[in-house]
């Protein structure tokens, strides 16, 4: 074997699931095949949740100070209610998250990685798994112009939702149900942001949802739409008509963005959500993060799930470490896909419900009254939508 474990993606799962063996002397390979920096649709947000992560691998100095903190939320359309709540003061949670470009984000993590050991190879595009007798054993991949193989006895796929590697081993699972489209776009003047995500469930984007971030104080925004697959199917929806409705015809969003203009192409990306997207794994491979459809169908956010499936992915490679046998995984005898369950499957299940059945004007309108004037609900709705427990 050329390595202990080969990694295909370099983006916040891959870099953490290599970082956490690293520094325990596992033999990492890590693949992308782009050279970093580069960019990566998204909408930059980093939860409180990641964070506490974040800061548990040793990086606050390379946050604090650096990029912009948020330190609530505020909600507003399906009618005239505002709900404006800060993040609240939790024992195991910090009291604010961070706004970063994905561009300088994936690439911290990536040479935090390098740093501790990992062999990074950038450039070098995964295009397969090697398959020996039902079993993974490495991939193959193109860098310079030549292929290549790596042979690992543990291969992990972090190449994101489109996952090269998980859809050759037929592991991705495409059922409207679990998918979702966003579509973002850097804006520069926009008016009266401040220290708080904006979350604009407007009646004019409904089913979907749209969002303003505040990537700098001075008026650069994260601007952007999303909406699950099937509500789209279902209603005929294209997100880049709805995306223009927002800008310019809701109640909301509209008159932040009159005298702003973009100062970024409007780009899109797929969404696994939920768990369902994905079967995790299968002999001699795992998926994390993206591929592992690990974003929560709430908020649409995957950079927190992206940490710690990257972790415990590492904690469960170490934990199959054999007497004698070096690393060995294998479904059928622990699964990883069971832990990821155990640990998520409560709260995701209980996320693709409420996007379902609650994300409609007829139902927001009154959740949002009822909740401007609720502290107590307001500090329950972001916890709910952080998951900030365990």
């Amino acid at each position: 074997m050329d390595c202990d474990v080969v990694i295909a993606g370099g983006g916040p799962a891959g870099s953490t699931t290599a970082y956490y063996l690293a520094r325990q002397g596992v033999n990492v390979i890590l693949m992308d095949k782009c050279t970093f920096p580069r960019e990566k649709i998204c909408g930059d947000g980093i939860a409180p949740r990641a964070v506490r992560n974040l800061y548990k691998m040793g990086l606050q100095e390379r946050f604090d100070g650096e990029f912009n903190k948020f330190h609530g939320f505020r909600f507003a359309g399906a009618g005239k209610s505002v709900v404006e709540t800060p993040i609240p003061r939790l024992a195991r949670f910090p009291d604010h998250g961070y706004i970063v470009r994905r561009v300088d984000f994936d690439k911290i993590l990536l040479d935090y990685a390098r740093e501790h050991g990992v062999q990074v190879w950038e450039d070098c595009k995964v295009t397969e798994p090697i398959v020996e007798g039902g079993r993974v054993v490495g991939v193959r991949a193109k860098q310079g112009g030549e292929e290549i193989e790596v042979r690992a006895p543990v291969t992990v796929g972090a190449d994101g939702p489109h996952s090269v590697l998980g859809a050759r081993m037929c592991l991705l699972v495409n059922d409207p149900q679990f998918l979702g489209i966003s579509i973002r776009q850097y804006w520069e003047g926009v008016e009266d942001i401040g220290d708080y995500l904006e979350v604009y469930p407007e009646r004019e984007v409904s089913p979907g949802s749209g969002w303003i971030f505040p990537v700098t104080r001075d008026g650069v925004a994260n601007v952007g739409v999303g909406a699950m697959l099937y509500h789209m199917e279902r209603d005929k929806i294209s997100l880049h008509k709805f995306f223009e409705t927002m800008i310019h015809d809701t109640e909301h969003v509209a008159p932040k963005l009159k005298n702003a203009k973009p100062i970024s192409p409007l780009r899109g990306a797929l969404l696994r959500c939920g768990l369902g997207g994905s079967k995790v794994e299968c002999p001699g491979m795992i998926l994390v993060g993206d591929a592992a459809s690990m974003t929560n169908p709430v908020s649409g956010e995957g950079i927190t799930y992206a940490l710690e499936t990257g972790e415990m992915a590492a904690d469960h490679i170490m934990g199959s470490r054999m007497s004698g046998q070096g690393f060995h995984i294998d479904p059928d005898g622990d699964s990883f896909r069971d832990k990821l369950v155990d640990r998520y499957q409560h709260y995701f299940n209980h996320g693709l419900m409420s996007i379902k059945w609650g994300n409609r004007t007829s139902f927001m309108r009154p959740l949002l009254a009822v909740t401007s004037k609720n502290a107590a609900f307001r500090t329950y709705m972001v916890k709910s939508l952080m998951y900030l427990k365990h």
